[in-house]
């Protein structure tokens, strides 16, 4: 029988107040999988359903790891049996996600799909590990999940470098739904350590049993609304070619563009800052207020500065 705390897991572990907690966490997740699942089938471009169905796919793996992490703690003795066989539902839906995402960046390219599968390879040689070499349970969880919670580690941070250089590079779009899309996926990343080793090592109780699940919660609404506000902009920008809506003319992946926010088309920065700005959206006239509006805000409070240094001038 595998004793848990020998393991580095708090007494107690997922019961009580934490088992709620997480139940509740399991119902929201599944919840925003099934939105995002929803959505999927109402767009109409072909790039952003497979995105949008994929991404959903992975909160699913996210509820089915730890709901088996619930079932688990009642049976102690295959613990890590299940622990390890919910890390290969989790990982298989992330590598299938990132591969999807593999042709679309437009640096980087491979390395998230390749950590993501190299992590579900890992894990599943553990779980069959654990099964036919239970003495080597220890060695498991000291070292093949945590090279593999490594490796999943990288593939995340590409995937929120990759949000920040969107976000960046495309104006018209929301700088602080990036940030909080971004916010989201750190998040989801701090509430898995925790719940593996060396995460459960080295961490105070009171982090393992309550916190993860607030942060899985938070941090999966959070990304969840970034994907639902930018997700078609991002697969645009990053999977197909665009055309400057003035000079017809091909804005290279990567390359800084204006993406109307009011009805998406886009603008190569040249012709936004020489045409767009002082004529509004070609197609429906309203994007670039916002934009007007705070150039003529921060001017006028430039003018204002420059009067009242005048005046205070002439005053001594």
């Amino acid at each position: 029988m595998t004793d848990l705390t020998s393991l580095g897991y708090p007494e107690g572990y997922h019961l009580g107040i934490s088992f709620i907690l997480w139940n509740i966490t399991i119902v929201v997740v599944a919840t925003l999988a099934i939105n995002l699942y929803l959505n999927a089938r109402k767009s109409d471009l072909i790039n952003v359903k497979k995105m949008l169905r994929s991404k959903s796919l992975v909160y699913t793996g996210y509820c089915i790891f730890f709901s088996l992490i619930q079932f688990g703690i009642f049976f102690p003795e295959i613990f890590i049996h299940i622990l390890l066989l919910g890390g290969v539902f989790l990982c298989l839906p992330v590598s299938f996600y990132f591969y999807y995402w593999e042709k679309n960046l437009t640096r980087l390219k491979r390395i998230p799909t390749l950590s993501a599968v190299v992590a579900t390879i890992i894990i599943f040689i553990a779980f069959l590990t654990s099964l036919f070499f239970p003495n080597l349970i220890e060695f498991i969880m000291d070292y093949l999940v945590f090279v593999a919670f490594s490796l999943i580690t990288v593939s995340f941070v590409l995937y929120i470098y990759m949000i920040y250089d969107f976000a960046r590079n495309v104006k018209g779009i929301s700088i602080l739904t990036g940030r909080i899309w971004m916010g989201g996926m750190i998040l989801l990343l701090v509430a898995f350590f925790p719940e593996v080793p060396p995460g459960v090592k080295i961490l105070p109780a009171f982090f393992v049993l309550y916190l993860p699940p607030i942060f899985l919660m938070i941090g999966a609404s959070m990304a969840f609304y970034g994907i639902n506000k930018l997700f078609t902009q991002i697969s645009s920008f990053y999977a197909q070619t665009q055309k400057c809506a003035v000079h017809r003319g091909t804005i290279e992946k990567g390359n800084p563009l204006y993406s109307c926010p009011s009805c998406g088309i886009t603008y190569c920065m040249k012709c936004f800052n020489q045409v767009i700005k002082k004529e509004g959206c070609w197609n429906c006239r309203k994007g670039a207020e916002s934009e007007i509006e705070e150039e003529w805000k921060a001017d006028i409070v430039v003018k204002i500065e420059k009067a009242d240094k005048s005046k205070h001038k002439n005053y001594k």
